[in-house]
């Protein structure tokens, strides 16, 4: 009888740790989802840039509730300055990656000038007033303080270039008997 009594007390302190030991792990993984709970909820409070660059205004402002997708800063990119130019297409042949350019910028006429250089030729084409351009992107070469954001650029790009050679208006070749002369 008591070796029964025994197994009996042995059982009972047994169940009763087993039981505590349940009832620990649930209250575990409880405690472990609200974690995450908050987690998720302070990862929804946070806002993060594809890309690295300098923040130019903010449209919202600190407890502010804001709706999925809407603009709440704007930032411009901290790389170097490019240009987007849409060039004909009878034009785009002539012009390759790498090409030089010279760039003159309305806000300082076209005495100052800075170098570039095409960095992209999209494959594709974009009608625009219904003539097909492909969008080139030119980058600058140097970095200079001069330089914003949305300033309005005139390029000249070089698409080839010959040393030695002589070089006279066109006005002053003269065609007579079928030969050309250069007055």
């Amino acid at each position: 009888n008591l070796l029964l009594e025994e197994q009996q007390l042995a059982l009972k302190k047994a169940g009763s740790v087993l039981g505590d030991v349940v009832v620990a792990e649930a209250e575990l993984e409880r405690a472990e989802a609200a974690v995450k709970n908050i987690q998720a909820q302070i990862a929804k409070t946070i806002i993060f840039s594809p890309l690295n660059g300098i923040v130019t205004r903010q449209d919202t402002k600190v407890g502010e509730i804001v709706a999925a997708n809407a603009k709440v800063v704007g930032l411009i990119s901290t790389a170097k300055y490019e240009i987007e130019a849409f060039v004909p297409e009878v034009d785009i042949a002539k012009i390759k990656a790498g090409n030089k350019a010279l760039v003159t910028l309305d806000a300082y006429g076209s005495d100052v000038s800075f170098e570039a250089t095409v960095v992209a030729i999209d494959p594709a084409e974009t009608v625009v007033e219904n003539v097909a351009t492909y969008k080139v992107t030119f980058q600058f070469v140097k970095e200079d303080e001069r330089i914003k954001s949305g300033m309005t650029a005139n390029v000249d790009i070089a698409t080839d270039a010959r040393s030695s050679v002589l070089y006279v208006p066109q006005r002053a070749v003269v065609t007579k008997d079928g030969e050309k002369f250069v007055r």
